[in-house]
């Protein structure tokens, strides 16, 4: 099983080879580079940063789902990419 920090440097890996330079040299904290990742991602401006509020997942993810009307398919194919590490462990 793989470790948080592995999770997350495997993360930024993916997501941008330059920032995950960046990270093995020092120059970046991992979970900076990791935040700035997942705020791409996402598409927002502040990703768990100051004066930002989490939202209940459940219905973010319906507003998601009614507003994208994702297939089956696509869904599974996105969770891969969030969590490319351990979704075997949960999707069967």
């Amino acid at each position: 099983m793989a470790t948080e920090k592995e999770i997350k440097m495997q993360s930024v890996k993916t997501a941008d080879p330059v920032l995950y330079e960046q990270v093995v040299k020092g120059e970046v904290k991992l979970q900076d580079a990791y935040n700035e990742v997942k705020r791409v991602q996402l598409g927002l401006n502040e990703f768990r940063g100051k004066n930002t509020k989490k939202k209940e997942f459940a219905t973010d993810f319906k507003r998601i789902i009614q507003l994208h009307n994702p297939s089956q398919e696509e869904l599974i194919e996105e969770i891969k990419k969030a969590f490319p590490l351990t979704w075997k462990t949960f999707l069967k």
